[in-house]
C-alpha cells in the first residue's frame, strides 16, 4: 500500500493514513465513529484502536487500510473509511462521518471511489458492508452501492468482545441490530463502471 496514495471524488478527497494525518485521523475516528460514546464513558476501550491506528500510521501494517474522508473545498477532515482484510477475499468496510457533514453524500462519494479503486485493481469480488438497521442512511447506501442483505447480527457485542473485555449479554440485549450486505464487484461495476467510471 503507497503511504502517500489519495483518491479524488468530486465532493471528498481519501487519503491514505500516514503518519502527517494521524492526529486529524485519530480526532475524526474518535468523534465520528459509532462508538463515540463508548469510547467517552470507557476510556480503555478507546486505547486499542487508538494504539492501532497510531502503529498503522508509523508503518506497523495489520489487516486494516485506512483512509480520512476531507471535504474537497475545505480540506477539512469529515470522516472516515476503513477496510478491513481479514478475509482477503471479502473485506468488510467500515466507515462513518461527522455529524455536522452528515446528509450531503460524502459517505456514498467516498465509499463509491474507494470500491472503484478496490474493484480496478485487486482481486476482491466482494466487500462487505455492516450497518445498524436503525441507521437507514448507511442501508440506504449499501443498497445504493449495490449490496444485498446477507446477515443479521449485534456488532456492539462483538466488538466488545474483540476489545477484550467480558460482555454480560443481559446488559446489551437492547444493543442496536446490525445488518450485513454484500457488494459483488459484478454488480457494482455494472452499475457505475460501464457508463461512467471516475
Amino acid at each position: 500500500m503507497n503511504n502517500e496514495l489519495v483518491l479524488y471524488g468530486t465532493k471528498v478527497i481519501l487519503s491514505h493514513l500516514n503518519h502527517s494525518i494521524v492526529n486529524g485521523y485519530l480526532s475524526t475516528y474518535k468523534s465520528a465513529s459509532a462508538f463515540s460514546k463508548v469510547y467517552e464513558i470507557m476510556p480503555d476501550f478507546w486505547e486499542q484502536p487508538c494504539g492501532r491506528i497510531k502503529d498503522y500510521a508509523n508503518g506497523k501494517r495489520d489487516s486494516k487500510v485506512r483512509y480520512l474522508i476531507a471535504e474537497k473545498v475545505s480540506l477539512q477532515g469529515v470522516g472516515f473509511i476503513e477496510l478491513d482484510y481479514s478475509n482477503a477475499e471479502m473485506p468488510e468496510v467500515d466507515i462513518a462521518i461527522l455529524e455536522e457533514y452528515q446528509g450531503k453524500g460524502y459517505a456514498f462519494e467516498a465509499s463509491k471511489i474507494l470500491f472503484v479503486n478496490v474493484f480496478e485493481n485487486e482481486s476482491v469480488e466482494c466487500i462487505v458492508w455492516n450497518a445498524f438497521r436503525s441507521n437507514k442512511a448507511s442501508c440506504r447506501i449499501a443498497e445504493k452501492l449495490g449490496g444485498k442483505v446477507v446477515e443479521e447480527k449485534n456488532l456492539v457485542v462483538e466488538a466488545i468482545q474483540a476489545a477484550g473485555l467480558k460482555v454480560n449479554s443481559a446488559e446489551y440485549a437492547e444493543a442496536p441490530a446490525t445488518v450485513t450486505y454484500e457488494v459483488s464487484k459484478m454488480i457494482f461495476m455494472n452499475r457505475f463502471c460501464n457508463r461512467n467510471c471516475m
